[in-house]
């Protein structure tokens, strides 16, 4: 059997993630991909400081951003290296330790109060019908890492839609009209950004991009910006949509979490772990590696499919079953080791915020009129354009 990962990318991909851990658990495509699917192994992986997150380490990186990408000097390739997601330490440590102040235990519960009142808010507005992701998760999700960040108000919208465009690059294949209208935004938000450092070296304020602009170059604020956006927004989205989703494919677990209320933690934990925001992410071997007797060669490219290791049935009992009473196991829906999500805590608790409001303001509710729509070119993001539910 032969498996690829755009054959992987489908509406339901959980039945081939069994398949895949079962039959081929260390396999590798025709065009040299290694899909890795078992939760110990896709553990080992991030942990190992031989597999790298930095794309460039690729020995045929360039001919691949040629293929890919819009050339290893075109905007889009030159922003996806100038993250430090996609860096190794000591570079990584530097920034990453930069953006830390923003998201310790305190300065995450210092946003909870604002983050309740805005959920509320939305939920009053909602009347008796609502769309979970335009209308609830996307504007809470926005105005929080806007507020965060420190962009205007009025101006978000317009940078989650930058945002929005050039995080469609970081899907394995990437049509050239989303090349083009990802550098087109990069041209948007650098141009953005910059004068907002400059704003910001002049008029400090109590945010996170006057303290980077601080301690960064110019440039270096802006790819963080930019990546605090797509992080920021995109993956907190998905998470609240598709745990409202799971909770209504699961009327048991909704009622359980109707009628005891502190099962709310659990219960996001099991939505992590059952329907992760994240299906997969991508490293490089800079070594050979051994992995379950076989040998992945140096320079290899390497998928880690953490959402078909969130239910192998070697770190979950009865995996396939959605229990907010859950105990056990390490999902990978964050990630782990030196690249392990930063934001985690502050998606954590907006998902645990929003659905307590949802629940407060309607105690019972079901799909709405329409079927619920998820992307029509899916990538590495599971999620939802569209999830309309009512109040019964």
């Amino acid at each position: 059997m032969t498996y690829t990962i755009e054959g992987l990318i489908v509406p339901d991909p959980y039945p081939l993630y069994r398949e895949l851990r079962e039959r081929a658990p260390v396999h590798r495509t025709p065009d040299g991909l290694w899909l890795i699917s078992r939760h110990a192994d896709v553990r080992a992986l991030l942990l190992d400081p031989r597999a790298t997150s930095n794309p460039a380490a690729r020995p045929d990186y360039r001919d691949w951003a040629e293929q890919h990408l819009d050339g290893v000097d075109g905007p889009v390739a030159r922003w996806q290296r100038s993250m430090f997601v996609f860096m190794d330490d000591p570079e990584h440590r530097r920034l990453r330790q930069l953006f830390q102040q923003a998201f310790t235990p305190a300065s995450v519960q210092a946003l909870r109060p604002r983050l309740e009142a805005a959920a509320a808010e939305l939920m009053k507005a909602a009347g008796t019908s609502l769309e979970v992701v335009s209308e609830f998760a996307l504007p809470l999700t926005t105005a929080l890492i806007g507020e965060l960040v420190g962009v205007p108000e009025e101006d978000r919208a317009d940078c989650v839609r930058r945002a929005e465009l050039t995080g469609r690059t970081l899907a394995p294949v990437v049509p050239p009209t989303v090349l083009e209208a990802a550098a087109d935004s990069l041209a948007e938000s650098t141009a953005y950004f910059l004068d907002l450092v400059e704003r910001r070296r002049r008029e400090p304020r109590n945010d996170l991009l006057t303290a980077l602009t601080a301690v960064m170059t110019p440039q270096e604020v802006v790819s963080s910006a930019l990546l605090l956006f797509n992080a920021g927004h995109e993956t907190t989205t998905a998470l609240i949509a598709n745990a409202v989703h799971v909770l209504l494919e699961h009327p048991d677990q909704l009622d359980l979490l109707r009628a005891t209320p502190s099962l709310l933690t659990g219960a996001v934990e099991e939505v992590l772990r059952f329907e992760p925001s994240f299906q997969f992410g991508l490293k490089v071997a800079r070594a050979p590696i051994e992995l379950d007797g076989t040998t992945i060669p140096a320079g290899a490219p390497i998928v880690l499919f953490g959402a078909a290791a969130n239910r192998d049935p070697a770190e979950f009992p009865d995996p396939e079953r959605f229990l907010i009473t859950r105990k056990g196991g390490r999902h990978l829906a964050f990630g782990m080791g030196m690249h392990h999500c930063l934001g985690a805590p502050l998606a954590r608790m907006e998902a645990r915020i929003a659905l307590s409001a949802l629940l407060a303001a309607w105690p019972s509710f079901e799909l709405g009129p329409g079927a619920p729509v998820r992307p029509a070119t899916p990538g590495s993001l599971r999620t939802f354009e569209r999830l309309p539910i009512r109040r019964c």
